[in-house]
């Protein structure tokens, strides 16, 4: 039986499969989406700020953003990386252990995300980048020489964090 489960492995990586949850990939396509059309995503923006009743500060912040999407031409879709998934999960698994959040060492731009139930508005929260001086996490999801990332999802870490996505991109 292990040897069945070896062989599919290898099967299933050959052939592209990938090991991501649904979740996962909905966090996958969801970059995509915005990187691909980046114009359309637009229409979503409002409906986290509403949901999130952000304050001006953060509606500011969102309103560069937009003029961003607007004006950005579609760039390539992301492909799923193994090894880049394999890291994620290594630190997801670091961060659920220690209950620290923090950034990885690994040689590969990172976003972390925590809070947010709905795939879309972890997305556009880290879109938005609202505190975050140098919008690191937007750069990430927008960097047009970025062409591979891993993504891990866990539902709960502790009772503070829930919903945590570790995303690496190369």
């Amino acid at each position: 039986m292990k040897n069945l489960l070896i062989i599919a492995f290898i099967f299933s990586s050959f052939l592209g499969f990938s090991q991501l949850s649904t979740v996962e990939q909905e966090v996958l396509d969801e970059i995509n989406l915005v990187r691909t059309d980046p114009s359309s995503y637009v229409q979503y923006i409002d409906n986290f700020l509403d949901y999130w009743d952000s304050g001006a500060a953060e509606r500011k912040t969102a309103q560069e953003l937009i003029e961003i999407l607007e004006n950005l031409e579609p760039l390539p879709e992301l492909k799923y990386s193994e090894v880049l998934y394999e890291s994620c999960k290594k630190h997801a698994k670091f961060l659920k252990r220690t209950g620290k959040f923090q950034h990885s060492d690994a040689p590969y731009a990172e976003n972390i995300q925590y809070g947010n139930e709905y795939v879309r508005y972890a997305i556009i929260d880290l879109l938005i980048d609202h505190g975050v001086p140098d919008r690191g996490h937007r750069n990430n999801l927008l960097n047009p020489d970025i062409r591979e990332m891993g993504v891990y999802y866990i539902e709960e870490v502790n009772e503070n964090m829930m919903h945590l996505f570790v995303q690496q991109f190369k």
